[in-house]
C-alpha cells in the first residue's frame, strides 16, 4: 500500500522528496535512492500546458497523467492537488484509486482569498475519514499574515492532516539564512512537529542537518522541471 509505505518513510526525518514530472523522472528518482516523489502542479503545468500551474480546464488531463505516474512509480507519489480543482473530495477519490500515497491541497481559493480555517478543517476530517491517502494541508497565507498561518497549521494538524505545508515563497526570497531558520522553526512548532517545507532547488533552505526536528519532509520541486532554454543552449554550444 503506497500510503503505508509513505508513512513508514516519514519516520526518518527529514524525508527528502524530489519532484517528478513524468513516469521516467519518478523511476529515476527511485533509482537514485528517493523513498517518495512529489508531482508538482507547476512542473506538470509547464510540461503539458506551458502554464505555471494546472489550468482548471486541464484538471482531467492532469489526473490522467498523474495516474500514469502513480502506476509506473516504484515508490509512493505525493500529488499536488492545488486547490482541489473545485471538488477536493472527488479529487482525493480519483487519486486514491490511482494509487497515490498523499495529496497536497491548499487553503486558498481561485480568487486568491483563503477558505475559512473551520471549513478547511472540516474538509480534512472528511477526507481522512473516507480515504487512506495522507492529507497534506498547505497554508497559503504566510506572506500576508504570519500569526494566522501559524494558527492554521496547528488547527490543520489537530484536524488530522499528517503533514502541513506553509507556502514559503515570500520568505525564501526575502529572508537571510538565520532568519529563515528561525521562521521554519517557528512554523514547525506551530504545526505540531509535522511540517513539510519546499524549495525549488534545495539550496534555498538550510541544510537538512540544520533543520529543526519538527520538519518531517522537504519537497525539492524544481528538480522535476524540464530543462531550461539556457541549459539547452549551453549544451548545444559547448565545445
Amino acid at each position: 500500500m503506497s500510503p503505508t509505505r509513505l508513512r513508514a518513510a516519514l519516520r526518518d526525518r527529514p524525508l527528502i522528496v524530489p519532484g517528478c514530472h513524468d513516469p521516467l523522472s519518478a523511476r529515476m528518482a527511485a533509482s537514485a535512492g528517493a523513498r517518495a516523489v512529489f508531482v508538482s502542479g507547476s512542473a506538470v503545468g509547464r510540461a503539458l500546458f506551458d502554464e505555471p500551474m494546472i489550468p482548471r480546464w486541464g484538471a482531467n488531463t492532469y489526473l490522467s497523467y498523474v495516474r500514469q505516474i502513480c502506476q509506473s512509480s516504484p515508490i509512493p507519489v505525493i500529488v499536488d492537488g492545488e486547490d482541489g480543482f473545485g471538488d477536493p473530495v472527488a479529487l482525493c477519490s480519483e487519486l486514491s484509486a490511482a494509487g497515490a500515497g498523499a495529496v497536497v491541497i491548499g487553503d486558498s481559493q481561485p480568487d486568491g482569498s483563503l477558505l475559512p480555517a473551520a471549513a478547511f478543517t472540516d474538509l480534512i476530517g472528511e477526507i481522512r475519514g473516507r480515504f487512506e491517502l495522507l492529507f497534506v494541508a498547505r497554508a497559503d497565507g504566510l506572506e500576508h499574515d504570519r500569526s494566522d498561518t501559524a494558527g492554521r497549521l496547528g488547527r490543520y494538524h489537530e484536524a488530522g492532516s499528517e503533514l502541513t505545508l506553509a507556502l514559503l515563497n515570500s520568505v525564501l526570497r526575502a529572508e537571510p539564512a538565520d532568519r529563515l531558520l528561525n521562521t521554519v522553526t517557528e512554523l514547525a512548532s506551530a504545526a505540531g512537529g509535522a511540517l513539510a517545507v519546499h524549495s525549488r532547488l534545495g539550496h534555498e533552505l538550510p541544510p537538512a542537518n540544520r533543520l529543526p526536528g519538527g520538519v518531517a519532509a522537504v519537497f525539492v520541486t524544481a528538480i522535476s522541471v524540464p530543462p531550461s532554454t539556457d541549459h539547452l543552449r549551453r549544451l548545444l554550444t559547448q565545445r
